[in-house]
């Protein structure tokens, strides 16, 4: 049973002040136990459909309760970070990204002496109000060197409901060495919650042991909704649920999709549990934990396609890697891809991610089957206050998570005409609809009107800064969004969050004084 879920990381750099850069992962091979199927009372919410099979109305769905438990955790700062600042916040957004189609009746409890390999917590012997208990546990293994491979965390579901067999028990195990306490590092601390959201997500079912568990609106087990494609000459595995093929569909504008493709190396456990990288390299669910990584639609969707969870789309984070490219964008060898394809790139000079928020050079890595990509690097990461000390003409540009700027790419130089192209972090503004849709790009004390795709100068300077396309840019990465939905910890007004009352930051996660 490959239930199973251990992160490891390529250490390029420890995770220090100037942070870890181009971070990948894999899963390794050690086999958890089979989980245990619980009869534990679920509450059913039964679909009304008409004679055809139509649904008719929608159903009105509890959101998630959660429950973590701490109590593995040795004191210290790591506990207390965990405990107050991490795992609450990746709770709340579930919490309010969720809604559970088949409730715990009643408490939630466990009887046995031990479940998920460590002695039952006293407090799930006795009974809790949720849907999900989740038990947080950690061990402290440095790696040998900085280029050393080290895990990060291991997550695994070990007791699931008898009826719909939906995970409800479930334990992570982080590695303490390599997930730390981030201090005041608020990008730090942005990583490490898509890493948590990502171990989370495998255990309420983006699992290849899970998928056969699956369900439909009838309460049925789903068949056929797995098979496999060849990608590049390997085999990948397909999963092709409603709630996530129609989404995809639509995105990529490729109405012959089959359904997702998931990773074609590594690990049994890897290989089939994340999404393939060259196709989703910045989705929090493929195998690899890298900077301006977005917990998108797909995600939520898989959950959806469980048929365990009815999510709310609001929570998701901005994506745009691949959309409206085509079927071919997904198909084509990587070879073809990089040089026909736009998200994709040639060469190994530095640009903007696709993402937007910052700069980062064109390679691959070793999940994305040679198709390359521009690479995020923290350190031109527009949200960065101290990638001032990386940018060339930095009193030009703004950054910091409150400047709310954007990457833009150029040869802009101060004294040389022939200068390699860079990225900026500029702030910016949009105006008009359609096709009258207009960019303003603040450089330095000038602005920039750009109102199509191509080169401008600015007066005092050499080179030129790159417009994108006026109304894609507005419409994608410069559109005003709250990240992750303001972790359900606040209200997303006009693009920003307006946090609860004890809640602040960018996105509402911040971390707690």
């Amino acid at each position: 049973m490959n239930n199973k879920f251990k992160t490891i990381l390529l250490i390029l750099s420890l995770l220090s002040v100037s942070f870890a850069h181009n971070v990948k992962c894999v899963h390794d091979e050690k086999n958890f136990p089979e989980p245990e199927i619980g009869d534990v009372p679920e509450q059913n919410f039964p679909v009304q459909k008409d004679e055809n099979g139509r649904r008719l109305t929608s159903t009105t769905y509890d959101n998630i309760r959660m429950y973590a438990y701490y109590g593995l955790l040795s004191s210290g700062t790591f506990k207390t970070y965990m405990e107050e600042s991490l795992g609450p916040a990746v709770l709340d957004y579930f919490q309010a990204a969720l809604k559970v189609k088949y409730p715990v009746s009643g408490k939630l409890s466990y009887s046995g002496s031990t479940i998920c390999s460590v002695t039952t917590p006293s407090v799930l012997k006795s009974g809790v109000t949720a849907d999900y208990f989740l038990m947080f546990d950690a061990e402290y293994d440095e790696p040998a060197s900085s280029t050393s491979t080290t895990w990060v965390a291991e997550s695994y579901a070990c007791y699931l409901a008898s009826g719909t067999k939906r995970p409800l028990i479930a334990k992570s195990l982080i590695n303490s060495a390599v997930l730390v306490n981030p201090g005041t590092n608020i990008l730090l601390h942005e990583k490490n919650i898509y890493m948590i959201l990502h171990e989370m997500t495998h255990t309420l079912g983006f699992t290849s042991s899970l998928y056969s568990y699956f369900i439909d609106d009838n309460g049925d087990r789903l068949t056929g909704h797995v098979t496999s494609a060849t990608l590049d000459g390997s085999t990948s595995k397909v999963v092709n649920v409603d709630a996530l093929t129609t989404r995809l569909k639509s995105f990529f504008g490729c109405s012959t999709l089959k359904g997702a493709y998931m990773e074609n190396s590594g690990s049994s456990a890897t290989a089939g549990s994340h999404f393939e990288r060259r196709h989703y390299p910045f989705e929090a669910m493929t195998s690899g934990l890298i900077y301006q990584q977005s917990y998108s639609q797909f995600s939520l969707a898989m959950l959806e396609g469980s048929g365990w969870y009815e999510p709310d789309y609001d929570y998701a984070d901005g994506y745009w890697f691949g959309q409206g490219q085509g079927c071919g964008f997904l198909t084509d060898t990587c070879t073809t891809a990089n040089s026909a394809f736009d998200d994709f790139c040639t060469g190994s000079s530095r640009g903007c991610t696709v993402q937007g928020r910052g700069g980062g050079t064109c390679s691959s890595d070793t999940r994305s089957d040679g198709c390359k990509f521009v690479h995020p690097n923290v350190n031109y990461d527009c949200d960065n206050e101290d990638a001032t000390d990386y940018a060339r003409l930095p009193t030009l540009q703004s950054f910091g998570r409150t400047a709310y700027s954007k990457c833009f790419e150029g040869t802009l130089s101060s004294s040389s005409s022939s200068a390699s192209q860079t990225s900026f972090c500029f702030k910016y503004s949009c105006s008009g609809s359609g096709s009258s849709t207009k960019l303003s790009v603040t450089v330095g004390s000038k602005t920039l009107t750009c109102t199509e795709a191509g080169s401008m100068s600015v007066s005092g300077y050499k080179g030129y800064i790159t417009c994108p396309d006026p109304l894609t840019f507005c419409e994608t990465v410069g559109a005003s969004t709250c990240p992750r939905g303001c972790m359900g910890r606040g209200t997303c007004t006009s693009g920003k969050c307006v946090c609860n009352t004890g809640y602040s930051g960018k996105d509402c996660a911040a971390i707690s004084s």
